[in-house]
């Protein structure tokens, strides 16, 4: 259900971005658990707005994630804009990527499924 709300529908990889540590290590975890992935293939990307601590954000999402620093992507350091955003996430936003063709095919196969179930189920 995680994955079908929030991750991204890109060929070939799954993503998810979200700045809730717990949803992170779950899709962490999910992933390592139902799936035989290659952990060098796992990769991060932050953003984080300008003027907060990259190297502790970076230890901080690396330490959760159990993915390290060196798969860690180039950070994008938003400008602060007052008009548009009055609060900072001070870990920022990261985005957990793995690219597998297969692994891709499988969850969007589970994604179909879970969408597909019948709406005639009692109560709905």
């Amino acid at each position: 259900m995680l994955y079908a709300g929030e991750g991204a529908k890109t060929d070939g990889a799954l993503s998810l971005a979200n700045t809730n540590p717990a949803m992170l290590t779950f899709f962490c975890r999910w992933l390592r658990y139902f799936f035989d992935i290659d952990e060098t293939r796992l990769r991060v990307t932050l953003y984080l707005h300008q003027g907060l601590d990259l190297p502790a954000a970076t230890a901080y999402w690396s330490r959760l994630t159990g993915i390290p620093i060196a798969q860690f992507g180039k950070a994008y350091r938003a400008e602060a804009n007052p008009s548009i955003r009055h609060s900072k996430h001070p870990m920022g936003c990261p985005r957990i990527a793995y690219s597998c063709s297969r692994t891709h095919r499988a969850v969007m196969g589970l994604v179909d499924a879970l969408l597909a179930c019948p709406t005639s189920l009692p109560g709905w």
